[in-house]
């Protein structure tokens, strides 16, 4: 049960402190004396307290500031929130904020009575004029963009984060079975979708990360974003792709199934996926670079004959606390994997240009070990779809 001073989806006190620890650590490394926090994700990430309208909105409500040595203080513009942070967050202190434009007076305030008048304060995302605004007022700070650093906090797994991300894994494949069970000719994708977003929040999801994708037949093709009021014929191609949060952290997922029999083009822009992802999978491990997995995910659909209809923009992305977080599995991306980093694989084609092909995608989580790469999902693939004679 949850108890009234504990944070609402709570990760945990043990892994509470390993973030601020890691933190701490980051900041002494780049000489930082402390960073304000305006995304919901990073308040919520340094302080355990969960935001308004957390994560499908970009709103300027709060702002966390940590200081090194472990203090953090979240500030709030909402009357009232100051009763929630002080017993369901893990903050030392919070601070009430005036309208955006003055801002810049409480950041200055929060800092100087933590001992910052001077050195190097680091922002995720600011307004510019908040930005300029601080400039003007503290001429002996400098404020610098650390938008960057956040992928180094966050992509290095602790183990109790890779637990949770199974966790939210295992809801998120429960929203799949439901949403493939709803799936039949004469039903909307937006029943489907309903069917999966209802399972997952009766096994506890907070929120979905994303608006949950069912495109079938032609809207597959072109790779509609959302669930449509569309009905779903026989014999069409339907992508499933759905999310949910579990303590903070991500579940992403995503099949592509047939809603009947395929035909010969049907199988073969799966099958190009399909091996697209084992390759690339198999070739993972510490010290290759993003842009080489994503090379192998092109070559494949080049060696099918399918290389125009691949996903230009990545085959995959880190994930954990947030969705699509750096470093993108993409092209030119030069980061390196590292070991207990946690990334999605999900390569991608539609048929643009013949609506009768559908389109097809095929995500799945992996672990990096020292050695290469383990499977953190475990579900089926569309066997009617996958053509075994060239494999």
């Amino acid at each position: 049960m949850l108890r009234i001073d504990e944070p609402v989806f709570y990760c945990g006190d043990e892994l509470q402190n390993w973030k601020l620890e890691r933190m701490d650590k980051i900041m002494d490394e780049n000489g930082l004396d402390a960073i304000v926090f305006t995304k919901h994700d990073s308040v919520r990430y340094i302080s355990g307290f969960y935001t308004k309208g957390y994560r499908p909105f970009l709103e300027f409500d709060y702002l966390g500031v940590v200081v090194r040595g472990k203090k953090v203080v979240v500030g709030y513009s909402m009357a009232g929130e100051e009763r929630r942070i002080a017993t369901r967050s893990r903050a030392t202190e919070a601070r009430k904020l005036g309208s955006l434009n003055t801002w810049d007076v409480t950041i200055v305030e929060i800092l100087s009575d933590y001992g910052v008048t001077s050195g190097r304060v680091g922002f995720d995302l600011l307004p510019h004029f908040v930005y300029a605004n601080l400039v003007k007022r503290v001429p002996s700070v400098e404020f610098v963009d650390i938008s960057s650093l956040w992928a180094d906090l966050t992509a290095i797994k602790h183990p109790l984060e890779v637990q949770l991300i199974k966790e939210a894994l295992e809801i998120t494949m429960a929203g799949m079975r439901a949403g493939i069970a709803a799936a039949k000719p004469g039903v909307t994708e937006l029943e489907i979708s309903a069917a999966a977003e209802c399972e997952m929040r009766r096994m506890g999801s907070e929120v979905n990360p994303f608006i949950p994708v069912v495109c079938s037949g032609e809207n597959s093709a072109i790779w509609e974003r959302v669930a449509t009021e569309r009905v779903v014929g026989n014999n069409e191609m339907m992508i499933l792709d759905f999310g949910c949060v579990h303590k903070g952290y991500t579940g992403d997922f995503a099949r592509t199934i047939i809603v009947g029999d395929p035909t010969p083009l049907h199988k073969k822009i799966y099958t190009t996926a399909y091996v697209a992802q084992k390759e690339a999978v198999k070739a993972m491990k510490p010290g290759v670079k993003c842009k080489d997995i994503d090379a192998i995910v092109r070559r494949v659909a080049k060696d099918f004959g399918m290389e125009r209809y691949i996903q230009p923009w990545a085959s995959g992305h880190q994930l954990g606390f947030g969705l699509h977080g750096t470093p993108l599995v993409g092209p030119n991306v030069e980061d390196e994997l590292k070991e207990n980093m946690v990334i999605n694989i999900e390569p991608g084609l539609t048929t643009y240009d013949n609506l009768s092909g559908g389109g097809v995608e095929i995500e799945d989580t992996v672990i990096i070990t020292a050695n290469g790469a383990e499977y953190l999902t475990n579900f089926p693939y569309e066997e009617k779809l996958i053509d075994h004679s060239v494999l």
